[in-house]
C-alpha cells in the first residue's frame, strides 16, 4: 500500500467512533406515499411538532418529509434551543446537518472531522479540533463524519435553526458512546473497478465527477453461525464529486451471500487524497432491506471504509464494511 498509515490509522479513528455509537436502525417496510416509512424499535421518527428536551437543550420537530431522491433518508427542519449555561453531550448525526444561529452565542467544539463554517460576514471557516464562539448569522455544515458538541456559556437562551438529512430510523442525534445493537455482518473485501463515466472539469481539470461500479468478494468474519468463515460479494455504485481527489460521494451497496440472498443499504462519505495519488476514504451505510433468506430485514446502519494505492479504476480497492442489522 502507499497510502500513509497515519492518514488511514486517523480516517480510521474517527469512523471507529460511530461505530461505538450507532444505535439507530432504517425501515424500509411502509410505503413512501405516507411520507413515513417504518423505523426500527425505539426509534421512532420524529414527527412534526414533536418536541425533545434534555440537559436545558430543546429541539422541535417544525417540517419532516421523506425524499424520492435520497432513498432511505428523511429530512427534518427543526429548532433547537440552548437555555442559559446548557450544555450538550459529545454526539454526531446520522446523516448531514446544516445550522444557523438565529438569536444569541453558542460555543461549538468539533472534537473529530471537519465542520464549514459561514460566518454572518460571509467568511468561510474551517473547523478541527477547535472551539470557538458562534453568533447571531452564522452557520454551520455538519458531516456524518462529525463528532462534535455545543454549550451556551450565556445568561440568555441561544436558538438555532437546522435541516438534517438523516438515515431513516436515526435519532435526530447520536450520543457517542451509545449501545451497538443488531445481528453484525463483517466483510473485508477487495474491490475493483469494472466500469466508471468520470469526467474532469473546472480549472485545470481539478473537479472529478461522475460514477464508479465496484465489485469484489471478501471472507465474513465477526458474527456467528451461517455468516462466518464464508465468502459474500460486495457491489457499489458511486456518484463521486472530488476536487484534487478529495470530495464526497453517495452510493448504493449489495452484499450478496453463496445462496443468492442479499442485504442492500445506500451510503455516504468522503475521500481524502494520499501521495502517490492514492486515497483513504470512509463513510455511514442505511441497510434498506434484503431478499431470500434476509428477506425479514428491517433495516441497519454501518460504516464503510478503506483505500486505494492508485487513481480511481487504476488499482484495487481495499475495503471493509462493517454493518449492524436488524430483522435477522
Amino acid at each position: 500500500m502507499h497510502s500513509s498509515p497515519r492518514q488511514i490509522a486517523a480516517l480510521l479513528a474517527v469512523f471507529a467512533l460511530f461505530l461505538g455509537a450507532i444505535s439507530a436502525a432504517v425501515s424500509a417496510s411502509s410505503a413512501r406515499a405516507t411520507g413515513t416509512r417504518g423505523t426500527t424499535a425505539g426509534t421512532p421518527t420524529p414527527k412534526v411538532g414533536s418536541v425533545v428536551s434534555a440537559n436545558g437543550l430543546t429541539r422541535k420537530v417544525l417540517a419532516v418529509t421523506q425524499p424520492f431522491n435520497a432513498p432511505g433518508q428523511v429530512l427534518y427542519l427543526t429548532r433547537v434551543t440552548y437555555a442559559p449555561k446548557a450544555k450538550g453531550s459529545v454526539h454526531y448525526h446520522e446523516g448531514t446537518q446544516i445550522f444557523r444561529v438565529e438569536s444569541g452565542a453558542l460555543t461549538y467544539r468539533v472534537n473529530a472531522g471537519t465542520a464549514m463554517l459561514t460566518r454572518a460576514s460571509g467568511a468561510v471557516e474551517k473547523l478541527k479540533s477547535t472551539t470557538t464562539i458562534l453568533r447571531k448569522g452564522d452557520s454551520v455544515v455538519e458531516t456524518s463524519s462529525l463528532v462534535h458538541w455545543a454549550s451556551n456559556n450565556t445568561n440568555k437562551k441561544t436558538t438555532l435553526i437546522t435541516a438534517a438529512l438523516l438515515s431513516e430510523g436515526a435519532g435526530l442525534s447520536t450520543p457517542v458512546g451509545a449501545a451497538v445493537t443488531g445481528t453484525r455482518i463483517v466483510l473485508p473485501a477487495e474491490l475493483v473497478v469494472t466500469s466508471r463515466d468520470i469526467v474532469t472539469v473546472g480549472p485545470n481539470a481539478l473537479n472529478t465527477i461522475g460514477t464508479a461500479v465496484q465489485e469484489g468478494s471478501g471472507i465474513l468474519e465477526g458474527v456467528g453461525g451461517s455468516l462466518t468463515g464464508v465468502r459474500a460479494k460486495l457491489n457499489a455504485t458511486f456518484l463521486v464529486n472530488y476536487l484534487s481527489g478529495n470530495g464526497t460521494w453517495n452510493a448504493t451497496m449489495t452484499m450478496t451471500f453463496s445462496d443468492g440472498s442479499t442485504i442492500s443499504g445506500v451510503m455516504s462519505g468522503a475521500t481524502i487524497a494520499t501521495k502517490g495519488g492514492g486515497a483513504v476514504f470512509g463513510g455511514t451505510i442505511s441497510v434498506v432491506g434484503g431478499t431470500g433468506i434476509y428477506k425479514a430485514v428491517t433495516g441497519g446502519t454501518g460504516t464503510y471504509t478503506g483505500s486505494r494505492p492508485g487513481g480511481l479504476g487504476s488499482t484495487p480497492l481495499q475495503t471493509r464494511t462493517d454493518l449492524h442489522v436488524f430483522g435477522l
